[in-house]
């Protein structure tokens, strides 16, 4: 059977081959990592029968295997919708390193880094965090602990924001309402809360951030989202200074058209067919 291009456990071509197969292979870990493979730039959110429909799997079983995705952190649910994130990355990132999202925005950061004298970073939403994919450090006595790998709650950083305002409204309601009973440096009370939502729409409508000592004191960032192949914010691009370093006017005036311009080529390449 196949579904739409997807191939399952009763492919004929597969199943012409299937009395060579090894009698101990696990069946349930195939139909995962089918459930897993069902996701893609046509079908990043489904329910649960469109999930089985692909997979060519009972409901039942595409339930189990689902709650299980979900309680490992590969998948997320929103009410009956379902999506990878970004941790399936980590998947691929040991065996396939140069088709990853970090390969492809070094050399574009790298010289945004060089032109701006500021720091530059890249990073995905990754629950209720942002997760760095990519940094450079600009020579300067900015010092914030950041590295590659490292998570910071979503709405405490600039590319956070960006991430959080290109959610669904369900998706964005649901991180507010967990940020309101979250703990520490997750937490919103409820005045913060209606600071957050209102600073969101202005990046919704204006298509970047800008914050100013939000995440460590004495730092500025400008931020920018990067677009994968099938037109969602696949991740945020961003460029922080020192506040004493530049005016803000001058800072936004200056950080967003070549943030943009950067963030076009790189979105280029991820529609080009690379995957984020």
């Amino acid at each position: 059977m196949r579904h739409e291009g997807f191939a399952v456990s009763e492919d004929p071509a597969r199943a012409g081959l299937r009395g060579a197969r090894p009698k101990d292979l696990v069946q349930s870990l195939e139909r995962g990592i089918a459930v897993l493979s069902a996701f893609g730039a046509d079908h990043p959110t489904m329910n649960l029968t469109e999930v089985a429909k692909r997979c060519g799997l009972p409901r039942s079983a595409t339930r189990r295997f689902l709650h299980t995705l979900v309680d490992l952190g590969y998948v997320t649910s929103s009410g009956r919708q379902y999506e990878l994130t970004p941790k399936v990355l980590e998947l691929g990132y040991s065996y396939l390193p140069k088709l990853s999202l970090a390969d492809v925005v070094r050399p574009h950061a790298e010289r945004l880094a060089r032109a701006l004298g500021a720091s530059v970073s890249v990073a995905v939403l990754d629950g209720p965090d942002v997760r760095y994919v990519h940094r450079v450090n600009a020579p300067s006595a900015l010092a914030v602990a950041i590295r590659v790998g490292s998570r910071i709650s979503a709405h405490r950083t600039g590319l956070g924001r960006v991430l959080l305002a290109s959610l669904p409204p369900e998706r964005l309601v649901a991180y507010l309402d967990s940020a309101e009973h979250g703990q520490g440096a997750h937490h919103l009370d409820a005045a913060e809360r209606e600071d957050l939502a209102l600073a969101l729409d202005a990046v919704r409508e204006q298509g970047w951030s800008y914050v100013d000592q939000l995440l460590d004191v004495g730092v500025r960032a400008v931020a920018v989202p990067l677009y994968a192949r099938d037109g969602s914010v696949a991740a945020a691009l961003s460029a922080s200074l020192h506040s004493a370093a530049m005016p803000q006017r001058v800072m936004t005036a200056e950080f967003v058209p070549r943030l943009q311009e950067c963030a076009g080529r790189i979105s280029l390449e991820l529609r080009s067919g690379i995957e984020s």
